[in-house]
């Protein structure tokens, strides 16, 4: 049977330009075409691009650039700070016509003595360097870079985001120009790490926290599947480095033009220069830039194998720059060392997870959180040493005080003196219980799922089960969506339905018990025949997984899951109208469903349309998962799933439907492609793990290469 996604996907839920005058008008068609063709990154441009052996830069109509000497554009600079009104909008005018070839020292002239000339030189890179009004660029690139323009410090770095996550690298030239010419090298750097990032692009999430997946997916075979001529933007990148003076280009240049093998020496001088920076408080970086940075320069290396000591040298930097950078004040900030300690666990570097708890242990012995400890364990495990792992995982859950010795061994069992028991943890064989305790368990359980730690996920979940498992508090309820969701994520969709059974007897008999449940909508009972019916389904009791589904379908009409795995059974003329009744009700449902919201989003209130756009995109995918699993209209599937992703792109369960639906229509190489993005936004969902093994393995027949699996 095919594989059923997780349930209830339908519940899962971016010139100025002053006048001149009439004998200036030659000088303002030079810049303009000085300024405009080297940054038209359009796709017609990216077609005509030269093969990759030989990339060019995008063809543009062009004439020989002028010669400008740098000390006429300096003596314009130093106008702006004259005494004269005409004379500093002459410079201004001057400077404006000049366009890129100016950028440079207008940059520099930010940091200018004279605070006349540095507010002119800001407010000229403001105006000319990033407004955009030529027609060839897309509307939302323009609406991006003005948003980015207006928006306060804080705002920026979520403006540039958004204009490296544009298709067809439409925001590529805006990253560019940030990256080399803004006044705020902060900010320039923040641009310059988007564009770095493109150098992992073939990079498959997931692939690390998940052996069998990275065993299926040959590297070669990704690289032809992800590749294509017309994307190589190295030229214009390296292009837009030219002149600049920016320490965020230097970054550009060396990356985009260092040959292979990847060169340590320099970005460790690099890296040298980030950390005095932070030492000295400047203004020109931020503790989460060089962070990200020396991450890059680590991934880089660890290309190659034989980098990995280089590799783990120049990760080594990042906890003690994180732990000097908290100060003395207030309680520690663990987010960043629990995001080091899983990004090492993703590189392939555990241990360096080991390293930094020794540290941490001595400095904070008696606050470290639980997800410590498992990121601990599953250092561990990745080093073959399961029952270290699994002792350290079972203290975690007793909430237990653990113990590194310094060559990296457990302490032999000890009392209790020794190995102290922490808040919330049973004490002398009394359970302690309190709201606060199983809350905290169960946001530790989902984080733990979110890092593919499912098995130690389930364990936290079922301790806060403990002697309450039919009962119908906010806490249970929850705890049995998390862990039968889990199972069934696991293909363990018995143990899913016996997890649930205890509640669903006193849901189906008692009313008062079920008046207290159905307000959190988690339909937890159709689901427990949703699973009961896969299982049946497995074993081939088709009969009985029948009844199941139907059954699952009484309790919630909606529940499209069911009626999939209907339609992938064998069926009789009778029982497949009856099939075919239910699910043309549930489609007509859906249809006035969607009809309506439509509707509502035209008419609400700008405030709520937030929140209409998502309810919709939840309907349009829900009705485009049971068309493309039921062998229904695969067009307009598809069509219903593009809208879906439109409105609410951060939903990997849409974006799932969407390869499904790509795949489906035959186009097994986007479907590859969009499952990667799905997997980028959940990249430890095991569904979505299978169902990109699935993609890979078709759009590598569509190519002729083959696959690395029978």
């Amino acid at each position: 049977m095919t594989e059923v996604q997780a349930p209830f996907k339908r519940k899962i839920a971016r010139a100025r330009l002053a006048p001149l005058a009439s004998f200036l008008w030659a000088s303002v068609l030079w810049a303009f075409l000085l300024w405009a063709c080297p940054w038209t990154l359009s796709p017609q441009a990216n077609a005509q691009s030269a093969l990759p052996a030989q990339p060019t830069l995008p063809a543009q109509p062009s004439l020989p650039a002028p010669s400008i000497a740098q000390d006429e554009i300096q003596g314009w600079i130093a106008k702006l700070g004259s005494e004269s009104y005409s004379e500093r909008i002459e410079a201004q005018r001057r400077l404006e016509a000049l366009g890129t070839p100016a950028l440079a020292q207008i940059r520099q002239a930010t940091r200018n003595d004279d605070p006349q000339i540095a507010s002119q030189a800001r407010f000229l890179l403001q105006s000319n360097q990033l407004r955009w009004t030529w027609n060839n660029n897309p509307f939302e690139t323009r609406r991006i870079v003005e948003a980015y323009q207006l928006a306060p410090p804080e705002a920026k770095r979520r403006h540039i985001k958004e204009l490296n996550a544009l298709d067809n690298n439409h925001g590529v030239a805006a990253l560019c120009r940030i990256s080399c010419y803004d006044s705020n090298e902060l900010h320039s750097k923040l641009a310059a790490l988007e564009l770095l990032g493109r150098l992992n692009q073939r990079r498959i999430p997931g692939i690390a926290s998940s052996p069998t997946l990275n065993a299926q997916l040959d590297p070669n075979t990704v690289q032809a599947l992800l590749d294509s001529p017309d994307q190589d933007l190295t030229p214009a990148i390296l292009q837009s480095t030219q002149g600049a003076s920016s320490q965020a280009s230097q970054w550009l240049a060396l990356a985009f033009s260092n040959p292979e093998p990847f060169a340590a020496l320099p970005w460790k001088r690099l890296l040298e220069t980030e950390e005095k920076l932070l030492e000295n408080a400047s203004p020109e970086t931020r503790l989460d830039v060089s962070v990200e940075l020396t991450r890059w320069v680590s991934e880089q290396l660890l290309k190659n194998p034989q980098n990995r000591p280089d590799a783990l040298q120049v990760a080594r930097r990042i906890p003690p720059a994180i732990l000097a950078g908290q100060g003395q004040q207030g309680p520690p900030d663990l987010d960043p060392l629990i995001e080091f300690a899983q990004w090492a666990l993703e590189a392939q570097l555990p241990e360096l997870v080991q390293e930094q708890y020794l540290e941490l242990h001595k400095l904070f012995p008696n606050t470290l959180p639980p997800i410590l400890h498992y990121l601990l364990a599953e250092s561990f495990a990745r080093q073959d040493q399961p029952q270290i792992a699994q002792r350290i995982a079972q203290d975690a859950l007793d909430r237990k005080s653990i113990v590194l010795n310094p060559d990296l061994t457990l302490p032999s069992d000890s009392p209790t003196a020794d190995n102290p028991l922490l808040p919330n943890a049973p004490q002398n064989g009394i359970q302690f219980r309190s709201l606060s305790a199983d809350a905290q368990r169960l946001e530790l359980a989902q984080r733990l799922i979110e890092l593919g730690l499912q098995d130690w996920a389930q364990l936290e979940l079922r301790r806060v089960l403990e002697g309450k498992e039919d009962s119908p508090e906010t806490a249970t309820l929850l705890a049995l969506h998390h862990l039968s969701s889990s199972l069934h994520d696991q293909l363990r969709d018995d143990q899913a339905a016996k997890s649930l059974e205890k509640w669903v007897g006193r849901y189906e008999t008692e009313k008062l018990f079920r008046m207290q449940v159905d307000e959190f909508q988690l339909d937890l009972a159709s689901n427990y025949y949703l699973y009961r019916a896969n299982d049946h389904a497995k074993k081939g009791n088709a009969d009985q997984a029948r009844e199941d589904y139907f059954q699952s379908i009484h309790l919630a009409s909606d529940n499209v899951d069911a009626l999939i795995g209907l339609a992938q059974l064998t069926e009789s003329p009778e029982q497949k109208r009856r099939r075919l009744n239910d699910q043309e009700q549930t489609v007509g449902a859906l249809r006035n469903e969607i009809e309506g919201m439509d509707r509502d989003l035209r008419l609400a209130n700008p405030m709520f349309q937030a929140m209409e756009k998502k309810r919709l995109a939840n309907s349009l995918n829900t009705l485009a998962w049971l068309l493309i699993n039921t062998d229904a209209d695969k067009q307009e599937a598809l069509m219903l799933s593009r809208r879906s992703c439109n409105l609410a792109p951060e939903q990997s369960a849409y974006q799932d439907t969407l390869a499904h639906c790509l795949e489906k229509n035959g186009k097994n190489r986007e479907a590859f492609r969009t499952q990667i993005k799905a997997l980028s936004l959940d990249p430890n969902q095991l569904s979505l793990q299978r169902a990109l093994v699935r993609f890979y393995q078709l759009a590598a027949k569509d190519l002729n290469i083959g696959t690395q699996i029978p």
